[in-house]
């Protein structure tokens, strides 16, 4: 464990005991703040405290920040929240204010790739390092079917998408978000992920092609060329998303990256968020993270959301069959805070060679790990949960009428499970697309209870779930005319030392 997240987590400990014994207003209104805002205040001390504070449905979230003296750096609609920072003294009177259900920390997020060594010399041949996770999760029926995800697009939340002729000419990246102005890839995170879900592989003669070489991909840049960013920022990401789906038929949205303080998915804001566009017809893939089977490996957003379809890692040794497949030590696995079991299913995330961003930040870390100057090669659940996003175009694609839930039903129950370990199961197109008619369970999971609130639910905990039609909810309190996008002052928070390469690349076991 890095030595800043054991400080972090100190601090905590310290802040939560604080709570416990009395510690002045704070622990009255501990209700409605998470631990993780009264531990940073701890930590830096008369800084103001960024947050994401959400608000009843009748509420004004930006003026009751404003009246508690904090500063509204953006509105994130789909949650009926807002970005904002406050004085570290007028904590207690927003959390006391009258109209504010929850109040988050607006935290960082760390990308789920990582750099794992040196391929084995099995897994390269004369041209070079071998790709088989197509043919791992046999994808070839369907391409020997003519789908290649033709039609469907797929969201890629995160450190942009470089231009690429692996990406379509003309471009298949048909919209790009991006919160700094920048549309390129200065991380290299975002591209390497693209390509497994979309490459073509026509820099390479189809050599590295990724999973579903026909789809369209949405740039969705929330991270900035050094690889920074917040929960704030993917949320208004996800709102791009949203806002777009039907004009761009985006059925899967790639979440590569996982927030760095662990929260229920009942009260999390970036869950809350991912639901919204679950109960939209919209699939969302997670990476389950890198943290191998520690305690709280999968508490962490959006990983931890029952809705969503949670990705672990596998090792194909390059073989092209799942015989010899093997789960890295650091594949997060485990079960969330909520009881949960996590990964929902794996795929190929090691040694994965997909797009290079020519002289981004990974490139530069990494420069052995560069393939024939236009490729790279990373490990990461990032690049599993890419993997299956691309998989999960090619069903959409096949039965476009299937919901999120049916979808995610087909992947898990078509899955394959591994010979060598019993604990994971492999995604498999072909046997995801025979089945007719899938169950959706979605609406059997009790859902996040401040979107409820956000959808006007004057009480959450008297619904019956079973009944809920999800598609019929109105989400009639977001005003999304009044919602300005340019307004937003992105970089008022500088999280100078966190980036999406905090994994430590080199020195995670096998």
């Amino acid at each position: 464990m890095p030595a800043s997240w054991r400080k972090f987590l100190i601090l905590l400990a310290i802040a939560t005991m604080a709570l416990s014994s009395g510690g002045g207003a704070a622990a009255v209104h501990a209700g409605t703040v998470h631990d993780a805002v009264w531990a940073y205040r701890a930590a830096h001390p008369g800084e103001p405290v960024p947050l994401i504070v959400q608000s009843a449905p009748t509420a004004d979230g930006a003026a009751l920040v404003r009246d508690a003296g904090g500063e509204v750096r953006g509105d994130l609609g789909i949650i009926h929240a807002v970005a904002a920072s406050i004085p570290a003294d007028r904590l207690e009177a927003l959390a006391a204010t009258r109209g504010v259900t929850w109040i988050s920390l607006d935290g960082p997020v760390t990308s789920t790739g990582k750099r794992d060594g040196a391929a084995d010399d099995s897994e390269t041949d004369s041209a070079g390092p071998l790709s088989v996770y197509p043919q791992e999760i046999h994808a070839g029926g369907a391409w020997s079917d003519g789908d290649h995800g033709e039609g469907v697009a797929v969201a890629v939340v995160d450190t942009g998408i470089v231009r690429s002729k692996d990406f379509g000419d003309p471009s298949r990246v048909v919209a790009t978000f991006a919160k700094n102005g920048s549309q390129g890839d200065g991380y290299g995170h975002g591209s390497h992920v693209a390509g497994l879900i979309g490459g073509d592989g026509t820099r390479s003669d189809g050599r590295y092609a990724g999973v579903a070489p026909g789809v369209n991909l949405v740039n969705v840049k929330v991270g900035d060329d050094t690889g920074a960013a917040t929960i704030s920022d993917v949320i208004n990401g996800l709102e791009f998303v949203f806002v777009n789906k039907d004009r761009l038929n985006i059925r899967v949205v790639n979440l590569s990256l996982s927030a760095d303080t662990p929260q229920s998915y009942t009260t999390d804001p970036l869950d809350a968020a991912v639901e919204f566009l679950t109960f939209r017809g919209i699939l969302v893939v997670a990476a389950a993270g890198n943290a191998g089977a520690a305690a709280d490996a999968v508490s962490y957003a959006p990983a931890n959301d029952p809705f969503v379809l949670t990705v672990g890692a596998v090792d194909d040794r390059g073989t092209g069959a799942i015989a010899d497949d093997t789960v890295p030590s650091w594949s997060g696995r485990g079960v969330t805070q909520d009881g949960f079991a996590k990964p929902d299913l794996s795929a190929p995330g090691r040694h994965l060679v997909s797009v290079l961003s020519p002289g981004s930040v990974l490139a530069l870390q990494a420069p052995e790990s560069v393939v024939g100057k236009r490729y790279m090669q990373l490990s990461g659940t990032s690049m599993a949960a890419g993997v299956t996003s691309g998989a999960a175009a090619l069903v959409f694609n096949a039965h476009p009428g299937w919901t999120p839930g049916q979808a995610k039903s087909a992947l898990v129950s078509g899955a394959a499970q591994l010979p060598l370990d019993a604990s994971a199961r492999i995604v498999q197109v072909d046997a995801t697309n025979d089945q007719s008619s899938p169950y959706d369970a979605t609406p059997t999971i009790k859902p996040n209870f401040l979107l409820l609130e956000a959808a006007g639910f004057a009480d959450p905990a008297s619904i019956r779930w079973g009944s809920i039609r999800w598609g019929s909810i109105r989400w009639g309190s977001i005003r999304w005319g009044s919602i300005r996008w340019g307004s937003i002052r992105w970089g008022s928070i500088r999280w100078g030392s966190v980036r999406w390469g905090t994994v430590r690349w080199g020195n995670v076991p096998d």
